[in-house]
Protein backbone atom coordinates (compact mmCIF):
# COMPACT_ATOMS: atom_id res chain seq x y z
CA UNK A 1 0.00 0.00 0.00
CA UNK A 2 1.50 2.88 -0.74
CA UNK A 3 0.71 6.03 1.69
CA UNK A 4 1.57 9.86 1.14
CA UNK A 5 4.48 11.65 2.54
CA UNK A 6 2.29 13.66 4.21
CA UNK A 7 0.91 11.05 6.54
CA UNK A 8 3.73 9.37 6.81
CA UNK A 9 5.50 12.42 7.79
CA UNK A 10 2.52 13.74 9.86
CA UNK A 11 2.54 10.12 12.14
CA UNK A 12 5.98 10.35 12.14
CA UNK A 13 6.31 13.48 13.98
CA UNK A 14 3.07 12.66 15.94
CA UNK A 15 4.81 9.60 17.44
CA UNK A 16 7.92 11.69 17.99
CA UNK A 17 6.19 13.82 20.06
CA UNK A 18 3.88 11.70 21.54
CA UNK A 19 7.02 9.56 23.21
CA UNK A 20 9.18 12.49 24.37
CA UNK A 21 8.49 14.02 27.67
CA UNK A 22 9.32 18.04 26.44
CA UNK A 23 6.10 20.12 26.30
CA UNK A 24 6.28 22.78 23.68
CA UNK A 25 3.79 25.66 23.62
CA UNK A 26 0.55 25.13 21.66
CA UNK A 27 1.56 26.54 18.42
CA UNK A 28 5.36 26.27 18.26
CA UNK A 29 6.37 25.16 14.77
CA UNK A 30 8.85 22.14 14.93
CA UNK A 31 11.98 23.12 12.70
CA UNK A 32 13.04 20.23 10.95
CA UNK A 33 15.73 21.91 8.31
CA UNK A 34 18.80 23.77 8.41
CA UNK A 35 20.08 25.48 5.07
CA UNK A 36 23.82 26.21 4.52
CA UNK A 37 23.93 30.13 4.20
CA UNK A 38 26.91 30.12 2.36
CA UNK A 39 26.08 26.77 -0.15
CA UNK A 40 22.27 26.95 0.04
CA UNK A 41 21.98 22.95 0.63
CA UNK A 42 19.71 22.00 3.21
CA UNK A 43 20.27 19.42 5.89
CA UNK A 44 17.12 17.63 7.53
CA UNK A 45 17.72 18.15 12.04
CA UNK A 46 18.81 15.35 14.05
CA UNK A 47 17.39 13.97 16.47
CA UNK A 48 17.48 10.77 18.73
CA UNK A 49 14.60 8.67 19.87
CA UNK A 50 15.34 6.17 22.66
CA UNK A 51 13.11 3.97 25.00
CA UNK A 52 12.72 0.83 27.27
CA UNK A 53 10.37 -2.21 25.79
CA UNK A 54 9.43 -5.24 27.42
CA UNK A 55 10.13 -8.16 24.47
CA UNK A 56 9.68 -11.70 26.04
CA UNK A 57 9.42 -10.66 29.79
CA UNK A 58 12.70 -8.76 29.46
CA UNK A 59 13.47 -5.48 29.36
CA UNK A 60 16.04 -3.71 26.45
CA UNK A 61 16.79 -0.23 25.41
CA UNK A 62 16.78 0.97 22.04
CA UNK A 63 18.00 4.45 20.38
CA UNK A 64 17.47 5.51 17.01
CA UNK A 65 19.81 8.25 15.54
CA UNK A 66 18.81 10.22 12.57
CA UNK A 67 21.26 12.40 10.86
CA UNK A 68 22.27 14.40 8.08
CA UNK A 69 25.48 13.29 6.23
CA UNK A 70 28.10 15.92 4.84
CA UNK A 71 30.56 13.32 3.56
CA UNK A 72 28.14 11.56 0.68
CA UNK A 73 27.48 13.37 -2.44
CA UNK A 74 24.87 15.94 -2.48
CA UNK A 75 21.29 15.53 -4.03
CA UNK A 76 18.91 17.15 -6.00
CA UNK A 77 14.83 16.61 -5.29
CA UNK A 78 12.89 16.88 -8.26
CA UNK A 79 12.29 20.59 -7.32
CA UNK A 80 15.81 21.24 -8.19
CA UNK A 81 16.13 22.10 -3.83
CA UNK A 82 19.98 20.39 -3.19
CA UNK A 83 20.06 18.36 0.16
CA UNK A 84 22.81 16.14 2.38
CA UNK A 85 21.82 12.55 2.34
CA UNK A 86 20.84 11.42 5.64
CA UNK A 87 20.94 7.87 7.58
CA UNK A 88 19.50 6.28 11.36
CA UNK A 89 21.76 4.41 13.29
CA UNK A 90 19.44 1.82 15.83
CA UNK A 91 20.96 0.35 18.17
CA UNK A 92 19.33 -2.25 20.80
CA UNK A 93 20.57 -3.22 24.17
CA UNK A 94 19.94 -5.62 26.71
CA UNK A 95 21.53 -5.35 30.02
CA UNK A 96 24.32 -3.19 28.60
CA UNK A 97 25.54 -5.87 26.02
CA UNK A 98 24.88 -5.16 22.29
CA UNK A 99 21.93 -7.27 20.70
CA UNK A 100 21.53 -4.88 17.49
CA UNK A 101 23.66 -2.12 16.15
CA UNK A 102 23.24 -1.02 12.31
CA UNK A 103 23.44 2.56 10.44
CA UNK A 104 20.93 2.23 7.48
CA UNK A 105 21.52 4.78 4.38
CA UNK A 106 19.02 4.86 1.48
CA UNK A 107 21.04 2.35 -0.20
CA UNK A 108 19.89 -0.21 2.00
CA UNK A 109 16.53 -0.32 0.11
CA UNK A 110 17.16 -0.44 -3.25
CA UNK A 111 14.66 -3.87 -2.68
CA UNK A 112 11.58 -2.04 -1.72
CA UNK A 113 12.06 1.41 -3.69
CA UNK A 114 11.97 2.23 -7.12
CA UNK A 115 15.72 3.23 -8.39
CA UNK A 116 14.40 6.81 -10.14
CA UNK A 117 12.94 7.30 -6.92
CA UNK A 118 15.77 6.83 -4.75
CA UNK A 119 17.98 8.78 -6.78
CA UNK A 120 16.27 11.92 -6.01
CA UNK A 121 15.75 10.84 -1.97
CA UNK A 122 16.99 10.29 0.87
CA UNK A 123 16.19 8.61 4.59
CA UNK A 124 13.81 10.98 5.78
CA UNK A 125 12.77 9.57 9.28
CA UNK A 126 12.45 6.79 11.87
CA UNK A 127 10.45 5.67 14.58
CA UNK A 128 9.61 2.64 16.95
CA UNK A 129 6.24 0.76 15.78
CA UNK A 130 4.26 0.94 18.52
CA UNK A 131 1.11 0.29 16.36
CA UNK A 132 2.65 -3.29 16.13
CA UNK A 133 4.12 -3.27 19.69
CA UNK A 134 0.48 -3.86 20.71
CA UNK A 135 0.25 -6.79 18.98
CA UNK A 136 3.42 -8.30 18.89
CA UNK A 137 5.97 -8.46 22.16
CA UNK A 138 8.47 -11.17 20.76
CA UNK A 139 10.78 -8.37 18.43
CA UNK A 140 11.05 -5.01 17.61
CA UNK A 141 9.95 -2.94 14.99
CA UNK A 142 10.89 0.20 13.52
CA UNK A 143 9.80 2.03 10.39
CA UNK A 144 12.21 4.06 8.15
CA UNK A 145 10.72 6.06 5.72
CA UNK A 146 12.67 6.89 2.57
CA UNK A 147 11.01 10.24 0.55
CA UNK A 148 11.77 13.81 -0.99
CA UNK A 149 13.38 15.91 2.01
CA UNK A 150 11.31 18.53 1.33
CA UNK A 151 8.27 18.04 3.45
CA UNK A 152 6.12 20.33 1.41
CA UNK A 153 6.42 18.11 -1.61
CA UNK A 154 3.14 15.32 -2.67
CA UNK A 155 6.16 13.70 -3.74
CA UNK A 156 4.98 9.93 -2.43
CA UNK A 157 7.38 8.35 0.27
CA UNK A 158 7.96 4.47 1.28
CA UNK A 159 7.64 3.69 4.77
CA UNK A 160 9.84 0.49 5.58
CA UNK A 161 9.42 -1.97 8.49
CA UNK A 162 12.65 -2.93 10.09
CA UNK A 163 12.16 -6.31 11.91
CA UNK A 164 14.98 -7.18 14.87
CA UNK A 165 14.44 -10.13 16.87
CA UNK A 166 16.63 -10.52 20.00
CA UNK A 167 19.15 -12.70 18.70
CA UNK A 168 19.78 -9.35 16.72
CA UNK A 169 18.67 -10.69 13.44
CA UNK A 170 16.69 -8.58 11.09
CA UNK A 171 14.50 -8.29 7.86
CA UNK A 172 12.72 -5.31 6.26
CA UNK A 173 9.60 -5.11 4.09
CA UNK A 174 7.34 -2.76 2.95
CA UNK A 175 5.07 -1.58 5.93
CA UNK A 176 1.32 -1.83 5.97
CA UNK A 177 -1.47 -0.87 7.05
CA UNK A 178 0.34 2.18 9.00
CA UNK A 179 -2.69 4.31 11.15
CA UNK A 180 -2.97 8.14 11.32
CA UNK A 181 -5.75 7.85 13.68
CA UNK A 182 -5.30 8.93 17.12
CA UNK A 183 -2.56 6.29 19.75
CA UNK A 184 -5.79 6.95 22.23
CA UNK A 185 -8.66 8.82 22.54
CA UNK A 186 -8.80 12.43 22.98
CA UNK A 187 -5.22 12.80 20.77
CA UNK A 188 -6.57 14.13 18.08
CA UNK A 189 -8.99 17.49 19.78
CA UNK A 190 -7.51 20.45 19.73
CA UNK A 191 -6.77 21.92 23.05
CA UNK A 192 -8.69 25.52 21.82
CA UNK A 193 -11.58 23.13 21.45
CA UNK A 194 -11.57 22.10 25.57
CA UNK A 195 -10.65 25.37 26.93
CA UNK A 196 -13.26 27.41 29.13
Amino acid sequence: MKTTKFAIVALLTFMSLACTSEKKPVGAERVVEDVDPQTGIISLRNYILSDTININNKLYNYACTFEPVDTMPILTNPQGLEYHESRVNIEIKHEGNNVFSKTFYKSNFHDYVPSDFLKTSTVVGVNYNYMKRDTDRSAFYFIITVGDPDETSDNMAYPLELKVATDGSYSIKKAENLETEPLHPGLNVDPSEDAV
